[in-house]
């Protein structure tokens, strides 16, 4: 009698530790190959580059003044006073700085541009990854496009499962089946 109770105490101490101990699931996905496969990246990036080329050209209009500027200080600088010169050149000074000032704020620009346009393309692949982790028990998912997985097993590639979730096209090509009848005998 002793050892069957001694046996029930051991084997309820064992499932009472299995049950305390929570295996971590583990997943990853390349966010970046995710992100190229989502259709709303394309329209984001032709809303950035359009945006883009209108601050550069007003960057070029700001230079084309400079320059036209400088051509006729140079031209005329042997006609005008000191006074004159020195207006010209605070006054090309400023415009110099201005130019400056406007290409470091145009990159801040099309940054908060490009951060505004990928916020909901981010949104929707966390929303797919979360509702992907929730029901498949993962514990944590990692991004293989970081770098930061030293190892990682195939089988736990989340990224086939987050496409079907998004319902995003395979860019790989299915191989082409031969047909038997075509196949060397």
């Amino acid at each position: 009698m002793k050892k069957i109770s001694f046996l029930f105490i051991a084997m309820i101490a064992i499932v009472a530790s299995t049950f305390a101990q929570k295996t971590n699931k583990l997943g990853y996905v390349n966010s970046s190959e995710l992100i190229s496969l989502m259709p709303e990246k394309a329209k984001a990036d032709s809303a950035i580059e359009k945006y883009s080329a209108e601050l550069d050209a007003l960057g070029q209009q700001m230079y084309l003044e400079y320059q036209k500027k400088a051509m006729e200080a140079q031209s005329k600088s042997k006609d005008m006073s000191e006074e004159k010169l020195e207006i010209l050149g605070k006054d090309l000074a400023d415009l110099e700085k201005r130019i400056t000032d406007f290409q470091q704020s145009a990159q801040g620009k099309i940054d908060a541009k490009t951060d505004k346009l990928y916020a909901p393309i981010l949104q929707k692949i966390n929303g797919a990854i979360k509702e992907i982790a929730k029901a498949n028990s993962y514990t944590y998912i990692f991004d293989s496009a970081a770098g930061s997985i030293l190892f990682a097993d195939e089988s736990d590639d989340i990224l086939p499962l987050v496409k079907s979730f998004l319902k995003l096209p395979d860019p790989k090509p299915e191989p082409k089946q031969i047909p038997s009848s075509a196949k060397p005998k």
